[in-house]
């Protein structure tokens, strides 16, 4: 069945091919180039579905005076955009088939990214590391809302983990060395072990070895290598770690 959406009372339907099409519009006329069709005209995608232009409309900037065409799959600018095709998207009133959310938590390490990351690896506040990445920016609410975007995005969060472990790597923290550490203050008597303890357990946070999406707490950490052995020193230095065991069982 073809894919059809009412908007504003009035019913758009989007048919996946030629073939399709006319079983519904038999003499029908399909406009040869999409950028050349006004409202109300039936277009062929670049993938080869057709459609109907819900609107035709100029785009108006300081510089620029470009037209554009509303369809179910979104907006096209018809000097700018190189193609129409794919899925229809919900927000047809939007150029891109991802909204500013989407690309920033989801879209790919950008050279902004990046510089963010390392600003914030190296202790810098967030809003004033987004700040520093994104030169032109002004408005202190809309850096504050983006970096919250940004330590969403899962990309993100691994990067600055990435820039943290490098950082820890130059002065000699490892996570062999953190692991050694913990091994050394878990079997040491000393009165002040606690206190080393909750240091040593800070390190590895910052280091990533305790993130929340590993679902590891220190506690369990701690109890699962209170004796550590060789190889999973090794294990967790690549960044392995070994199964808990149930009433004796791996799990």
């Amino acid at each position: 069945m073809p894919y059809s959406r009412k908007i504003k009372g009035v019913e758009y339907t989007l048919y996946k091919d030629e073939k399709e099409f006319r079983q519904y519009h038999p003499s029908q006329t399909i406009k040869k180039d999409w950028r050349d069709a006004n409202t109300g005209d039936w277009i062929k995608t670049d993938d080869g579905q057709v459609t109907v232009v819900i609107k035709r409309g100029i785009l108006k900037t300081k510089t620029t005076k470009d037209s554009f065409i509303r369809t179910l799959l979104g907006m096209a600018n018809c000097e700018r955009t190189k193609e129409i095709s794919g899925e229809p998207i919900q927000d047809i009133w939007r150029f891109g088939k991802k909204n500013w959310y989407q690309k920033i938590k989801e879209g790919n390490l950008s050279s902004s990214k990046r510089i963010f990351a390392k600003y914030i690896a190296s202790g810098m506040k967030p809003i004033d590391a987004f700040m520093k990445a994104h030169e032109n920016a002004t408005s202190f609410e809309y850096a504050k809302e983006k970096t919250k975007v940004l330590l969403k995005s899962k990309k993100v969060r691994q990067l600055i983990d990435k820039e943290i472990e490098l950082l820890l790597n130059e002065t000699g923290i490892t996570k062999s060395y953190l692991l050694e550490k913990t091994k050394d203050i878990v079997e040491s008597g000393e009165a002040k072990d606690s206190d080393k303890m909750r240091a040593i357990e800070t390190l590895m946070k910052i280091s990533g070895m305790l993130s929340t999406e590993k679902k590891v707490d220190s506690v369990a950490l701690i109890q699962e290598f209170t004796g550590f052995s060789q190889e999973k020193l090794n294990a967790f230095k690549a960044g392995v770690l070994p199964e808990p065991k149930l009433n004796g069982k791996e799990a």
